[in-house]
């Protein structure tokens, strides 16, 4: 949903746009981000149901009644499991742009969702007009998936889903010897590899500490392990973005030993607030760390290299500093939210052709 608050809020600069957001208790979530919305841009924010729950009649009707009286020249969606998309996708007055985040489901999640997927296969191959997905990686699994030619799926990186203005330095300080994990934790993210690495670290930085920040079925079946352990601080729920900056300032990097990814909004939220970051070289996670100046790369499942890389990353400070100024140059730049506009305005116009 951020995702989609940000790239309105850097197309609305430049372009009429009506921005249609779904998702429970959606005006709590994002009514900050909507402040930042340019002159051009209107909203409407609808509560997200379930298939079996008739209020999504209720959506579909005030969608169509949205199109018919906006008009759109394109419709822009996010793929996700939210029925409400079937209205966009029905209304077929206006070439059709689909972002697609995930293209294979990721490991441990709902393998209840079999109608779903089955939905997106079909639509990727027959009905989306032109697909963007956030990396070569991820550009080459779909067209292999659904026999889409080159000229229809683009890459456009995954911006930052957090504002400078709040990553801007405040009381908060860096702990020395500190590293976050962050975000939804299931088990493709792989927290069972740094649980063991830790012992590795801890033998040559006996004070270093894990925060994770963040909730989800993996991390509770965990939770043994973590229990008593020194050398990790749990902060066990959704985090708002409130008090996300607090989380990135404390922390010298960040972690992300995923097992399996697509693409990631953690690594540009880490570039934003100038942070390294330590990452398995999985999906497209290494077209976005470069390996080496905004981070480093180890193979996934590798205990040792991963403990091996939080060590020379908490040892070498200067390195790290250098490391996460190169991090902030990329997310101004490559991950910049005008960056993404300007190409996703490319891919309209190819659309629209």
């Amino acid at each position: 949903m951020e995702y989609t608050a940000e790239l309105a809020r850097a197309l609305s600069h430049n372009h009429n746009l009506q921005l249609v957001l779904s998702m429970p208790r959606v005006a709590q979530t994002i009514n900050k981000d909507l402040d930042r919305l340019g002159d051009g841009a209107s909203y409407t924010l609808l509560e997200k149901y379930s298939g079996k729950n008739p209020k999504i009649l209720h959506n579909f009707i005030v969608i169509l009644k949205l199109l018919n009286r906006f008009r759109p020249d394109i419709i822009h969606i996010q793929e996700s499991s939210d029925l409400s998309n079937l209205a966009f996708i029905m209304w077929a007055a206006a070439p059709l742009v689909v972002t697609v985040h995930d293209v294979n489901p990721h490991l441990g999640s709902n393998k209840g969702r079999h109608l779903m997927r089955g939905l997106h296969k079909f639509a990727r191959r027959y009905i989306y007009g032109k697909i963007i997905v956030h990396g070569e990686r991820l550009k080459n699994e779909l067209m292999k998936g659904t026999g889409r030619s080159l000229h229809s799926v683009f890459t456009i990186p995954h911006g930052c889903l957090f504002s400078f203005d709040s990553a801007c330095p405040n009381t908060t300080e860096e702990e020395e010897h500190s590293i976050l994990f962050f975000g939804r934790i299931q088990e493709y993210k792989g927290l069972r590899y740094l649980i063991k690495a830790t012992p590795l670290v801890a033998e040559k930085i006996p004070d270093f500490k894990v925060i994770i920040a963040g909730t989800g079925k993996d991390l509770a079946e965990h939770r043994n392990l973590l229990k008593g352990n020194p050398h990790f601080e749990v902060h066990d729920h959704f985090i708002p973005n409130a008090e996300v900056h607090r989380f990135f300032r404390r922390c010298s990097f960040v972690v992300l030993p995923y097992i399996e990814a697509s693409q990631s909004g953690v690594v540009a939220m880490a570039f934003v607030f100038g942070k390294p970051v330590v990452a398995t070289d999985v999906g497209s996670l290494g077209e976005m760390i470069e390996d080496g100046k905004s981070g480093i790369l180890v193979p996934p499942c590798d205990v040792k290299k991963l403990a091996d890389a939080i060590i020379y990353l908490l040892q070498c400070k200067d390195i790290r500093k250098k490391m996460g100024v190169e991090a902030l140059k990329a997310a101004k730049s490559t991950f910049s939210w005008n960056r993404i506009a300007r190409l996703t305005e490319q891919v309209y116009e190819k659309a629209r052709k």
